[in-house]
Order: structure tokens, then C-alpha cells, then sequence
């Protein structure tokens, strides 16, 4: 029994073994992938790209249409062929492809004949995925790779999905943290000065509470809910900075009003006192 459960466990020791190489493919592909060097066998001739923008980015669920064209098919390349590899992170992407301007079936890869070819147009249509919150990384709307004996890139077209929405919130929200800045600097201030502020520190308190909630909104996917909640935040950092200052109003006001006084009875003894003086002297 115990020889049996030894050689068990070196059959298991031995079967890690070999399987741990396949195991880590799928990270080493990727990894490759990664640090693929440049193509030298072919050249961009141009690159046509048409979406909905948000900002710049890709609308989500919008429709995205990519062209490009290739040529100067390297002859040096071992065998005269290499293939094109293509992908996208497009919902339903549609490839097409034509040689020398006759369309053939686009299929991935696609074997060129660097003897026969002189130009290849590959185009791309597709949607846009949909999201509920700006893309944290760029999404790959094409990509081509050629691979002769290894596989090297030809050009890789990236870009954020975003929406109306997701942006009016996010900027929303970067105003409000801004507001919020500006009101607790302002009850800083008050405060190093004597001054309460307490109700002002209430009210920075909710706008402080609203825009944490417009964050988790926005981290949930509900880009309308964080709008909503960073408008408030933003409407309660501007009160809390109207009672800052109407607090230091108020005491500047009194302040001045004691100086006021003060010299309005200063005024009052001093001529007070000249005219007791001047009844000594017997002067009317």
C-alpha cells in the first residue's frame, strides 16, 4: 500500500510537470503579444476612421467603420506569403477585404501572395459595446498582426467608450469636488479667525456625503444617480460657503460697529471735556 501511494504521488509530481507549461500559455501569449515587434513587410497607406464622439471618445453603441489600406508587400519574406490576423472589440464586427480592388471572402487569418498582391483595403463595421461608465483602458476597435514565422503587428486602432451621461457626471462631479475645496477653505479661514462656522461645516458635510454617493453611483454603473448626487453636492458646498462668509460678514459688521461706537463716545467725551475746560476758563 505504501509503495502504491508513492507512486501515485510521483505520477501527480510528474503529470504538474508537463502540464504546468500549458497551464501558463495563455500568459505567455499574451505576454507576446505584448512585445511583438513592428512590422517591416508591409506599409500603412491609410487609415480611415468614423464614429460618434463623446469628447473625443467612442459613444457607446454607436456604430464605428475602420478602412485601411496596405501595400509595398515586402518580397523578402521567406515563402513570398504571410497571413493577416484580425481582431476587434466590436459587438458583431463585419471584416471585408479586397485585393488590388477585387473583393474576396475575409476570413482571419488571410494569406496575402507577396508576389501577386500590391494593395489590400480591410475595413471593419461594428457597434460600440454599451457601458454604463467610461472604459478604465482603451478598447481595441481593430487590430491587424502578420505573421510570416512570427507574428508582428501592422496596426492596432484603441479608444475609450464613453457616453453624454457618464461625462456630464464625471464633470459634475470634478466641480463639485472642486466647490468643496473652495467652501472648506473658506471655513479654514473662518475658523483660524475666531469665527463659528458650524453651520457652514454642516452644510460641508452633506455636500461632502453626496459626492462620496455620486462616486459609488457612478463605480455602480448608474451614471444618471452620480449626476443627480454631484449636482447636490455641489449646491451644498456652495451654501456652506455663502454661511462661511456670511458668518465673517456678520463679524466684521459687529467688529465694525464696536469701532464705531467706541469712537463715537471717544468723540462725544472729548468735547465733552473741552467744554468743561472751557467753562473753567470762563470761556462760552
Amino acid at each position: 500500500m505504501k509503495m502504491g501511494l508513492r507512486k501515485k504521488i510521483v505520477f501527480l509530481l510528474i503529470l504538474a510537470f508537463f502540464l504546468m507549461p500549458i497551464c501558463m500559455s495563455g500568459g505567455v501569449i499574451a505576454e507576446e503579444q505584448a512585445n511583438l515587434q513592428e512590422s517591416k513587410f508591409v506599409e500603412i497607406a491609410s487609415v480611415h476612421v468614423n464614429y460618434d464622439k463623446v469628447n473625443g471618445m467612442v459613444k457607446n453603441g454607436s456604430k464605428v467603420s475602420i478602412e485601411v489600406v496596405l501595400s509595398n508587400f515586402s518580397k523578402e519574406v521567406e515563402g513570398k506569403k504571410s497571413d493577416l490576423i484580425f481582431y476587434s472589440d466590436l459587438e458583431e464586427p463585419v471584416w471585408g477585404i479586397s485585393i488590388d480592388g477585387s473583393p474576396e471572402k475575409c476570413r482571419s487569418p488571410f494569406m496575402i501572395d507577396h508576389r501577386k498582391v500590391t494593395e489590400a483595403r480591410i475595413t471593419v463595421t461594428g457597434k460600440a459595446p454599451e457601458v454604463k461608465k467610461r472604459t478604465e483602458e482603451k478598447v481595441i476597435l481593430m487590430n491587424i498582426t502578420q505573421k510570416i514565422k512570427e507574428e508582428y503587428p501592422v496596426i492596432c486602432i484603441k479608444e475609450y467608450i464613453t457616453s453624454e451621461v457618464i461625462e456630464d457626471a464625471l464633470r459634475a462631479w470634478h466641480k463639485a469636488e472642486g466647490e468643496i475645496k473652495k467652501a472648506n477653505w473658506t471655513i479654514v479661514n473662518a475658523t483660524e479667525a475666531g469665527i463659528n462656522v458650524e453651520a457652514a461645516k454642516t452644510s460641508l458635510d452633506l455636500a461632502k456625503e453626496h459626492l462620496n454617493n455620486s462616486l459609488e453611483c457612478y463605480n455602480a454603473g448608474r451614471p444618471e444617480d452620480a449626476l443627480e448626487e454631484a449636482r447636490r453636492a455641489s449646491e451644498y458646498a456652495k451654501i456652506s460657503e455663502e454661511k462661511a462668509e456670511s458668518a465673517a460678514c456678520s463679524v466684521k459688521s459687529r467688529n465694525y460697529g464696536i469701532i464705531a461706537a467706541v469712537v463715537i463716545i471717544a468723540v462725544v467725551v472729548f468735547v465733552f471735556l473741552i467744554k468743561k475746560r472751557r467753562k473753567k476758563r470762563g470761556i462760552y
